[in-house]
């Protein structure tokens, strides 16, 4: 049951990642729970999925595209994580540069009501020690 519930998670990952390298906005707020805690080390804390949505709508202006190595998942009934590794590469709209970030990111997934696995938090960071 376990294994079961990791790959749902992973799934929803998966779903996420193709979301947001497609740039489609709205595919990607589908996979957020209302009450969404999104933490980025480049913005202050996001609540609710209006304003991430407003967040994931500027940033998509360079064309992004992230890259996901999984490090660890944990799910039980109803809750679940899932931390790796990340690169966002993408182009700057006034100068051409290209855009290489890297870091951790840890995402917390929630069940809801549906039986739909919804994030639920998201957090990033930026350390030294990334080989993606």
């Amino acid at each position: 049951m376990n294994e079961i519930l990791k790959n749902e998670i992973r799934n929803v990952l998966n779903q996420w990642l193709k979301a947001f390298n497609d740039n489609d906005l709205e595919a990607l707020m589908q996979l957020y729970d209302p009450e969404i805690n999104y933490m980025n080390s480049n913005v202050p804390i996001q609540v609710g999925i209006p304003v991430v949505k407003e967040g994931f709508a500027a940033s998509f202006h360079i064309q992004p595209s992230v890259v996901f190595k999984e490090e660890q998942v944990i799910a039980q009934d109803g809750l679940g994580y899932i931390a790796g590794q990340f690169r966002v590469t993408g182009t700057n709209p006034e100068d051409g540069e290209t855009i290489d970030e890297a870091g951790r990111v840890v995402c917390i997934f929630r069940k809801n009501t549906e039986g739909d696995w919804k994030l639920v938090f998201d957090m990033d960071n930026r350390p030294p020690d990334i080989n993606l």
